[in-house]
């Protein structure tokens, strides 16, 4: 059985999730010395506290993001493979779903996991 609405939805949620993966990657690796002086320049009064906290936030973001996105990258490759074979689409839609639920940071993938995730849960190989 084709399951070209499922491979098509997950290419493109995991393609989301590079792109949120390399900006969690930028959010980590911010300068604090460059950040501290774009904000300085930018006229805004803020103390170095505040500014401590919007560093540790970048890196908290960052972080997240990071994870997430890898998680749920790993488990739509192993989905993909599992839909690939007729006999384990059941399993590839659940991990689809999984993928979702850990992309939940991420909107637009989870959602787009999550149709996948269904579609081949709810599709019957044609008999």
């Amino acid at each position: 059985m084709k399951r070209t609405g499922e491979f098509t939805l997950s290419i493109i949620a995991g393609a989301i999730n590079c792109l949120a993966l390399i900006s969690g990657l930028r959010a980590v690796s911010v300068n604090p010395s460059a950040l501290k002086q774009q904000l300085s320049a930018a006229g805004s009064q803020l103390s170095a506290q505040e500014v401590a906290n919007i560093i540790h936030l970048s890196n908290l973001v960052g972080t997240l993001l990071i994870i997430f996105s890898i998680i749920s990258i790993i488990l739509m490759i192993v989905a993909l493979i599992l839909l690939k074979r007729s006999n384990r689409a059941k399993l590839g839609g659940w991990l689809l779903v999984f993928a979702g639920i850990a992309s939940l940071v991420e909107v637009v993938p989870a959602i787009l996991y999550i149709i996948a995730g269904i579609m081949a849960l709810v599709r019957k190989p044609a008999e």
